[in-house]
């Protein structure tokens, strides 16, 4: 039995395409990981990408966008915001004397960092606290406490933890890993050249010096990035995304 239709479809809301043949939208949150497993070869031009069925593609990131429209500049590509959980990554501005990172990714670069610190005793009055192995709850617990996080993500296709650390009012100091140079703003956060492991501890040492010096700068930046972010990566922001590129790839109209 048909079920019965709760009123006509939009006009021109369903391309014939849809009809006619298989269609694929993919959604890549990493564009560095696009060509993984592709050759050397220079006739190996077999991609998905150029798939006939390939009608658009979803990405988190403008950077991500520039990467995929480089190599396919056909490409319907639609650009998504991923939103923070801003009820469980809050803003808290009494922070403890705590530095946080995740050392997961780049795992050796935060061990240099944190043992050129150490041994020059930059440290000295604050914990540093690895997030390993922690729920969301426990991680979002760790980041409202902590007054400075390190970010060591790259490549990264727009990446979360520096984002969501903001949202709680952290320092970050770190790699934006190429996805996330459109928050690293410097009015608020310490963006480093991926890789330069000393300008990384001299750049943490000069922020602890700060923070001992005038304490009060350090608390507005953070409160600033914390209002960055609440604003540009939110759940209203997200959905509206969602829902513009759906219109949009089933040429929907308002």
């Amino acid at each position: 039995m048909t079920a019965p239709r709760r009123g006509p479809r939009p006009p021109g809301c369903f391309r014939k395409s849809f009809l006619l043949r298989p269609t694929k939208i993919i959604f890549n949150q990493n564009s560095y990981n696009t060509f993984r497993g592709q050759s050397f070869g220079k006739n190996d031009l077999k991609s998905v990408y150029q798939d006939r069925n390939v009608i658009a593609t979803l990405v988190i990131s403008e950077d991500n966008s520039e990467y995929l429209k480089f190599s396919f500049p056909k490409l319907k590509i639609y650009r998504i915001h991923n939103s923070i959980h801003q009820g469980l990554f809050s803003y808290q501005g009494n922070k403890r004397n705590q530095i946080c990172f995740m050392p997961r990714k780049n795992r050796d670069h935060a061990l240099q960092v944190i043992n050129l610190l150490k041994f020059k005793g930059e440290l000295n009055g604050f914990d540093i606290v690895p997030i390993e192995w922690k729920t969301e709850k426990e991680t979002a617990s760790i980041m409202r406490e902590a007054l400075i996080f390190l970010s060591f993500g790259y490549p990264e296709g727009s990446p979360l933890p520096p984002a969501e650390a903001m949202s709680c009012g952290c320092i970050v100091i770190g790699y934006h890993g190429m996805g996330g140079r459109e928050f690293f703003k410097t009015d608020f956060c310490f963006p480093v050249e991926m890789g330069d492991i000393i300008g990384f501890a001299k750049t943490v040492a000069a922020v602890l010096k700060l923070y001992r010096e005038n304490p009060q700068i350090l608390r507005q930046m953070g409160l600033n990035a914390a209002d960055y972010i609440n604003k540009h990566y939110s759940v209203e922001q997200e959905r509206k995304d969602i829902i513009d590129c759906c219109n949009a790839i089933l040429g929907c109209s308002d």
